[in-house]
């Protein structure tokens, strides 16, 4: 679970340079109480009607942030993540120039390594349930879209093995062969050479798999 929110604006938005704006003194009491259903509602309220406020992209961030200390740990409903990472990618793609779009990025990455987690989580729930199809699917779906993940190698070592065990044995012996070659001093690169040199000499899979 994200830390509690640090005070950004320390001073009221009414005596700002850029104008009256009560709808951000409003959100951000709610966003300080913790309250952040409440202000996010007032951030996109905001956004609403000033869209082109020189504070605009500041609410767009809040709004993130908003979803961002809802997240959960991984084994509950990933849609506050998901929700996080849309406002953020808002603050990208609609205010490039604003000194927000580096807080945004670093706030993707790690919104996309939670989700990289919670795909981890449920895959290997059905990989201990047996249940390798599922698993594989999971574990799939890391290595083509969080290419970036910080447990990437972890991913691939499950995903070869479920795969092993839907008996697409050489697909599983190649998975892991790549894995040794992208991260050698992994600890699943030890495994893998443990379990390719158990495979050969058990003959589960040729001298070199194909």
């Amino acid at each position: 679970m994200p830390p509690k929110p640090k005070d950004e604006h320390t001073y009221s938005f009414r005596t700002h340079a850029f104008g009256t704006s009560a709808l951000l003194d409003e959100a951000s009491r709610f966003y300080f109480k913790g309250d952040f259903i409440e202000a996010r509602g007032e951030y996109k309220r905001f956004l609403e009607l000033h869209p082109t406020h020189p504070l605009a992209s500041f609410a767009q961030y809040r709004m993130g942030m908003c979803d961002y200390y809802q997240i959960l740990s991984v084994d509950r409903d990933p849609t506050p993540v998901r929700k996080a990472l849309s406002d953020f990618q808002k603050v990208i793609d609609e205010f490039p120039d604003s000194t927000y779009v580096t807080k945004a990025q670093k706030k993707i990455a790690l919104c996309r390594d939670h989700l990289s987690r919670v795909h981890f989580y449920v895959g290997y729930f059905y990989y201990k349930t047996k249940r390798f199809k599922a698993a594989s699917y999971r574990f799939h779906t890391i290595l083509l879209k969080y290419p970036d993940s910080r447990k990437y190698d972890r991913a691939e070592y499950y995903f070869a093995m479920a795969k092993f065990h839907l008996k697409h044995r050489n697909q599983a012996a190649r998975l892991l062969q790549k894995l040794i070659q992208q991260f050698p001093h992994s600890k699943y690169a030890g495994k893998s050479r443990i379990l390719l040199s158990y495979w050969k000499k058990e003959g589960f899979i040729g001298k070199t798999a194909s």
